[in-house]
């Protein structure tokens, strides 16, 4: 047990013990997705109780891409300045925070993003939400795995010190990875090679502009 209670290393990042806060949505931003001061109470409490690293609830980096009420965006340099209190609320603690980007896909509803959900096909409904999603074009591959790189643009100018990928629980990436969800033909589907171009071409956008001293960390989950 005193292993957790050591330093670590992540990338470049130190952090002064093994514990490590999991991402969780708060449900506790503005409608719009902007930093609420309870947002950064919470986080503070976390990093003064001696959590070493804290990763956050998933932020949307795309206005299409919004699971659900009162979630954090990242999606406009106009948050940066909110995220930055709550880094450095956890910084001033002691702390360290990696930032949660991701992108809801098919896993939203129209109420919430204004039109009808996006995801890598249209065959089947989805199986949370219900809802049939408009297969996206080449174009909206490009725009999202742009916007995935601003975000991370965006948790650098906001002094976080990582950030990582939502890849998991059916949002928008693990879509793409998925066979049962992704039945496109051409170089985004297919083999298990084509699936995975999707999150392979968001993280080389990252790489071009993220800090190297800075993690770059992926949650996945699988069958």
């Amino acid at each position: 047990m005193s292993i957790l209670f050591t330093p670590g290393t992540i990338s470049e990042v130190k952090v002064k013990n093994r514990f490590v806060h999991s991402a969780t949505h708060e449900r506790m931003a503005t409608r719009n997705g902007e930093i609420k001061e309870e947002i950064i109470e919470r986080y503070r409490n976390l990093a003064r109780g001696e959590v070493g690293l804290i990763i956050t609830g998933h932020m949307y980096v795309h206005l299409l891409g919004r699971a659900g009420g009162r979630q954090v965006g990242i999606y406009t340099d106009e948050m940066i300045p909110g995220l930055k209190r709550v880094v450095d609320a956890v910084h001033n603690e002691g702390g360290k925070i990696v930032f949660q980007l991701a992108h809801a896909g098919r896993q939203t509803r129209k109420r919430l993003i204004g039109e009808n959900p996006i995801g890598p096909s249209t065959l089947r409904r989805d199986p949370v939400f219900f809802v049939k999603p408009r297969e996206m074009t080449q174009e909206e591959i490009n725009e999202v795995i742009e916007s995935f790189g601003n975000a991370a643009y965006r948790a650098a100018e906001a002094g976080a010190d990582g950030i990582q990928l939502h890849a998991a629980h059916g949002y928008l990436i693990s879509q793409f990875l998925s066979p049962f969800f992704n039945k496109r033909n051409d170089a985004w589907g297919g083999s298990d090679e084509n699936r995975f171009r999707f999150l392979r071409e968001i993280v080389l956008t990252i790489k071009k502009e993220f800090p190297r001293d800075r993690a770059i960390l992926i949650k996945m989950n699988a069958h």
